[in-house]
């Protein structure tokens, strides 16, 4: 995760400024805010949830001029800043582990089963939801891009419509691929 700088001392007082007009209520809240920030990362499982708590407090401070602009409420401001954070942390998280732990190749055998699997959990699907799902996770790169754009012109679909029905259907060809590893 790109870590934020800390802010200055102006920014920091603007800060509080927006917090409360009372230096000291100012304090509390800030104090309040902070906490809760912690206790919000530590239940999502974070190892350092302090200094990630630590990391939108900086990264409010450093914006805040525009914060201001966009944000009424200093809690819900938090919240967004939050969202970005604890996923720049499981991204981080996720490439310490794939770095630990050497890619172990899957026997032949268990590849058959997977195809198979995967074979038959797509001859389960509608012929339009198969096509969709085929041409939705083809190519690489920028031809993916271009590709998708394509498939939600041809469906008349805005993007994200087209993502979340690529999403649904990739959550049940995973579970029917999981059903199907189980049961033979």
């Amino acid at each position: 995760m790109k870590r934020e700088r800390p802010p200055t001392s102006e920014e920091f007082q603007r800060l509080l400024a927006w917090l409360n007009t009372d230096p000291e209520q100012a304090g509390r809240h800030f104090n309040t805010i902070h906490g809760r920030l912690v206790k919000v990362f530590a239940s999502r499982g974070c190892v350092d949830a302090e200094a990630l708590a630590d990391e939108v407090c900086n990264r409010i401070a450093v914006r805040i001029d525009a914060v201001t602009k966009n944000y009424t409420d200093p809690v819900r401001c938090c919240l967004g800043f939050v969202e970005n954070v604890y996923r720049e942390d499981r991204r981080d998280q996720q490439k310490l582990l794939n770095l630990r732990e050497p890619v172990r190749p899957r026997p032949a055998e268990q590849l058959e089963r997977e195809d198979e699997c995967l074979k038959q959990c797509l001859g389960a699907l509608s012929q339009p939801e198969r096509e969709l799902f085929v041409r939705y996770f083809q190519e690489e790169k920028r031809a993916r891009i271009d590709n998708r754009k394509k498939l939600a012109t041809e469906l008349v679909l805005t993007a994200n419509a087209l993502r979340i029905r690529a999403h649904h259907l990739r959550k049940e060809i995973h579970y029917c691929i999981v059903t199907c590893l189980g049961e033979t």
